[in-house]
């Protein structure tokens, strides 16, 4: 039976009666955003309500991972395991007909409803194996993202992966393909302290799933054999980053990442995750070493009977932006060797901004001339515009290659050399506000008379600036406005984004490349409060998935920074002792006393103006035993501490930074023995005191709630009620 929701078909002949699988009340959630916003609005629900299962099916981003392929507008699509329609939408938008399978009937409707105005829309529901059987159409493209690694849930046999393929295939047109995105098992991520994505647990996926079944991802080379017993299927491999469920690059075998353009971290919105290593230089070394495909985070595969071969090998978003900003970026090629590089909108209300390129390139041409300066070709298409596609290495790279070396002085030579070219091309005129300028970078005050041109690229970043032998061009003048802009702000970018995108730049820091361009301090705050209201001005009323991150996802724990306290602290295990003479505790008031890795005995002789002390044993978490905190004039120390008290003198301290505080101490000496407890041993006993504590707390509130509802049941209470109402 079918029925219609706006005008998708939704079509229940194979479903079994009631949904097998659910998430519970977030599908609720999900079912009334769908029925009641439009897709204009989607991202303001999700800045509002700040939930990782609403970003997750409901950000645009979703769509990315498919929306980059080149549709003609002829394609029939099969959509199995389409969900609450993630990426359904990006189908609907470019192919003839979508057919969509799903088993739940809950996530169907919540798919219906978002694309309600899709006529092209059809959803099956029921279990993919039932539907299959009677499926009669042939399809040019079969899309499988996130679902293959559930085969096992989808088939069942003993080779549940390679028969998935199988049983997919034959729905294939001659000439079809399969889009398959599915996580690396081998992800850089996970190494670096992610939590495999669909249990949760650490490292699961890397030892190869030893407590866990149903799910399963793959490496490259488990893929490649899954392909060959899948009737030796062919595939066109492409790398999705930060990884395929928010995908803001699409990366291929024949357009790889250049080193210095892998550094965003933020991919955890559902758990907490270690941060065991800086992953930027760990990818750059493996794109020394040729190893970055086996370690992407996802895989995007075109799977064919012959190798799939598409014209775009590369494709950049740009649309975490206001919509009228939004565009893409993708590097295609023209037969076997020649390339170039097309800018397409990715909403309709950003084709002025896209073919505005066009004439920014012939006016800025002329300007950058006089510095040896090119800017790549660019001609208007009937998609949005078409440039040259340059060869080289971007001066970023050239920077970061001598900072690697430890040619720091060199690196610095060679910014500065761009530096005064981009100095003498915004210079010649004298800078005054215009309101399109206030519009753009807000109404901040200036210092001092500043220089400017007419027209300004403020993007003539290091990443910017292409160097090929004797040829110099800016690749990218996005963000180009005609009218007056300070050129040392311009100067400041240059430097900003170059320090500031990468930690491996982090030892040109102490350079002061600020002050040797002559900016000063004011100018600095002045040009930072520019940079933020011109990204507000990107953004608009948008609201980017990376400033959702502290909202949304429980955050990252530095491994590196804990691990580093407790190196030291074990290296250097000292007790520091504070006095507070009236006037609290201070640095300069205080005295070390070298501690042994197991502890200490030790008489401190007090001074009589002395009104408190405390005692800093080490910087360590764990924990500590007091076999003896007293004065030895017999009087008792009254003491407290910062540690869980397990009784019996033992304190466990799982922040570090130990503290005891001894009042009452004037003109007495103190005797201290403190022993250092193994860390495992202090820390499991921890756990079991404060579960027990825990317990205890739990076991008194439940009897003061059934007093209170004894209390609640008596006459007199009852009569109070009765008393106070009235």
């Amino acid at each position: 039976m079918s029925e219609k929701i706006g005008q998708v078909v939704l079509d229940d002949t194979y479903y079994p009666g009631k949904d097998l699988y659910t998430d519970g009340a977030i599908e609720d959630e999900m079912l009334e955003i769908a029925r009641t916003y439009p897709e204009e609005k989607w991202n303001q629900v999700i800045a509002e309500r700040k939930s990782w299962p609403i970003l997750y099916h409901f950000s645009h981003i979703r769509e990315n991972i498919l929306s980059w392929l080149p549709f003609t507008g002829e394609e029939n699509v099969l959509e199995i395991g389409s969900g609450c329609g993630a990426v359904t939408g990006a189908l609907c938008k470019k192919a003839k007909s979508v057919t969509c399978i799903e088993l739940s009937r809950k996530r169907s409707l919540i798919n219906a409803n978002r694309h309600k105005d899709f006529d092209n829309l059809k959803i099956l529901m029921g279990n993919f194996q039932d539907i299959e059987k009677n499926l009669t159409e042939k399809y040019d493209y079969i899309t499988l993202i996130g679902v293959f690694e559930y085969g096992e849930a989808y088939i069942q046999s003993s080779t549940p992966y390679v028969d998935f393929l199988k049983i997919i295939s034959r729905h294939l047109k001659p000439d079809g393909k399969i889009v398959l995105a599915i996580e690396n098992r081998f992800g850089l991520k996970y190494w670096a302290g992610c939590t495999e994505d669909h249990f949760g647990t650490l490292f699961e996926g890397l030892e190869g799933y030893p407590t866990t079944k149903g799910v399963k991802t793959f490496t490259k080379k488990e893929f490649n054999a899954i392909l060959r017993e899948a009737g030796n299927l062919k595939a066109s491999w492409y790398y999705p980053f930060p990884d395929y469920k928010l995908p803001m690059t699409i990366y291929s075998d024949e357009r790889l990442p250049f080193k210095g353009e892998l550094n965003r971290l933020e991919t955890n919105y559902d758990r907490l995750r270690l941060q065991l290593f800086q992953e930027s230089p760990v990818y750059d070394s493996l794109l020394d070493n040729d190893l970055f495909p086996e370690f992407s985070n996802s895989f995007l595969l075109l799977i064919g009977r012959e190798k799939p071969e598409i014209a775009t090998v590369y494709s950049k978003f740009s649309n975490e932006r206001s919509s009228e900003f939004a565009l893409r970026t993708d590097i295609c090629k023209e037969g076997k060797k020649d390339r170039f590089v097309r800018k397409v909108p990715t909403e309709t209300t950003a084709e002025k901004h896209v073919r505005n390129l066009e004439s920014l390139s012939r006016e800025m041409a002329r300007i950058y001339a006089k510095e040896g300066l090119e800017l790549n070709q660019c001609i208007l298409e009937k998609q949005g515009v078409r440039l040259e596609f340059l060869k080289g290495k971007t001066l970023e790279e050239h920077l970061d290659a001598l900072v690697e070396q430890g040619r720091n002085e060199e690196a610095e030579k060679l910014l500065f050399r761009y530096v005064e070219k981009v100095r003498r091309i915004h210079s010649g005129e004298a800078f005054y506000k215009t309101p399109e300028f206030v519009k753009v970078f807000g109404n901040v005050s200036q210092e001092g008379t500043l220089s400017c041109s007419g027209i300004s690229n403020i993007d003539l970043v290091p990443a910017n600036i292409l160097i090929d032998n004797d040829r110099i061009s800016v690749i990218d003048y996005e963000w180009t406005f005609r009218f007056p802009i300070p050129g040392n702000f311009i100067i400041y970018r240059m430097i900003h984004y170059y320090l500031e995108s990468d930690g491996k730049r982090r030892a040109l820091k102490d350079m002061d490349f600020y002050t040797k361009a002559g900016l000063t301090e004011k100018e600095l705050e002045i040009y930072a409060a520019m940079e933020r209201n011109f990204q507000n001005y990107i953004k608009g009323s948008h609201v980017p998935l990376l400033d959702m991150y502290e909202d949304v996802s429980p955050g990252k724990v530095d491994v590196l920074s804990y691990y580093e306290q407790l190196r030291i602290a074990g290296a250097e295990r000292k007790l520091q002792v504070f006095y507070d003479r009236g006037n609290d505790f201070n640095e300069s008031d205080s005295a070390v006393y070298p501690m042994a890795k197991t502890g200490l005995s030790l008489k401190i002789p007090i001074s009589k103006d002395a009104k408190r002390l405390r005692l800093d044993p080490g910087e360590a978490a764990g924990g500590l035993l007091l076999h003896r905190l007293a004065f030895d004039d017999g009087s008792k120390a009254v003491f407290y501490s910062n540690g869980f008290d397990m009784g019996d003198g033992r304190y466990y301290f799982g922040a570090g930074d130990p503290q005891f505080i001894i009042e009452h101490v004037q003109g007495k000496t103190l005797d201290i023995e403190i022993e250092v407890l193994k860390e495992q041993e202090a820390r499991e006993e921890f756990w079991q005191k404060f579960s027990q504590v825990s317990s205890q707390k739990e076991q008194e509130i439940q009897r003061l709630n059934q007093k209170i509802q004894q209390m609640e049941n008596t006459k007199v209470w009852k009569l109070y009620r009765s008393i106070k109402k009235n």
